[in-house]
């Protein structure tokens, strides 16, 4: 759906297509407040068109660690939530095993410490980290916010199986501020299920094969 489409099709649902109620302001905003609550809910893989690499990244070296800040490998456009799914070492042409910063305390044994054959690489207070502290530069894979819903004929930048779920989470937002909770309800209610449907089916559906996790 276009910006416009969700516009129409919230006005009609809140029955007030002459936005006598509800303003197309207040409908925009409830459609990118929605549409943020889609992305951080649904599974990453119905958020292929967000994905994006930031190529050719700096990565200061240290004693332990190389680092590279978030302002450093994406200026303003920042990863969503936790959006970063794999960074490669250039330097040493790997690519990066991922830990939790849990995990730091074990990479102090020298079998389990980044090399240039095995970097590792986590995220902590808005800096990636890398070893060996060797890499110099890096290329990082992530989930980069989606573009605003405008009034226009552009169309909503997620998965189009998406679009129905985001204009339910917006009318609920509306209603709710309308007082008519029980229609809010039904609303969110409608809009979380979609979601969690297209969750489950997620497993069965993803590819199968050498190099991915559904490997049988």
């Amino acid at each position: 759906m276009t910006g416009n489409e969700m516009l129409s099709t919230l006005g009609l649902r809140l029955e007030d297509p002459e936005e006598s109620s509800f303003t197309q302001s207040a409908k925009l905003d409830a459609l990118n407040i929605a549409q943020k609550s889609v992305v951080n809910l649904v599974h990453n893989g119905y958020l292929g068109e967000l994905q994006t690499i930031a190529n050719n990244k700096t990565a200061g070296q240290g004693s332990r660690y190389s680092t590279c800040t978030f302002s450093t490998a994406f200026g303003t456009a920042l990863p969503i939530r936790n959006g970063i799914t794999a960074i490669f070492d250039e330097t040493n042409d790997k690519w990066c095993t991922m830990i939790e910063p849990g995990d730091v305390k074990r990479t102090e044994n020298s079998y389990l410490a980044g090399s240039a054959t095995n970097p590792i690489a986590f995220v902590f207070d808005e800096t990636i980290y890398i070893q060996p502290p060797s890499c110099q530069l890096i290329d990082v894979w992530y989930l980069k916010a989606p573009t605003a819903i405008a009034a226009s004929t552009a169309e909503c930048v997620l998965n189009v199986a998406l679009h129905e779920t985001i204009v339910d989470m917006a009318e609920s937002q509306l209603w709710k501020m309308d007082a008519k909770i029980d229609r809010a309800t039904a609303a969110y209610g409608s809009a979380v299920s979609q979601i969690e449907a297209l969750n489950a089916r997620y497993p069965a559906e993803a590819p199968r094969g050498i190099g991915t996790s559904q490997r049988a």
